[in-house]
């Protein structure tokens, strides 16, 4: 075997054997997040749930009249997105973490509301 074929045969190895590291790491928005909203003058408090099953994420945004599943959960970067079915209609939320905050904005008939939730768990 030459040198040549050797050399691309460790490239190839070390290929291989590093997918996993360019994998997002889940683990820093899989849990539990507090989020406090303030819509219409009242303080509304909104508990974000993102899970990992395998390589898939999912979660739950419970608020205070319901719980509504989540789709399209990823964490790319530092940006978690996901989208919400309401009686309104789905909602696309996009939030940047920083540290154990996420930061964002959630698009409303209404307008958009600022989003900061921390996560507690």
């Amino acid at each position: 075997m030459t040198l040549k074929n050797i050399f691309k045969l460790a490239v190839l190895s070390l290929l291989l054997n590093s997918s996993g590291a360019f994998a997002a790491d889940n683990s820093a928005v899989v849990g539990q997040w507090d989020i406090e909203l303030s819509f219409q003058g009242q303080g509304v408090t909104i508990n974000l749930t993102i899970t990992e099953n395998g390589d898939e994420l999912g979660g739950t945004w419970k608020g205070p009249q319901n719980t509504l599943p989540l789709s399209d959960v990823s964490f790319v970067g530092d940006t978690l997105s996901f989208s919400r079915e309401t009686q309104r209609g789905a909602s696309q939320i996009s939030l940047k973490l920083e540290g154990n905050t996420l930061t964002g904005s959630l698009t409303t008939p209404q307008g958009d509301l600022p989003i900061v939730a921390k996560k507690s768990t």
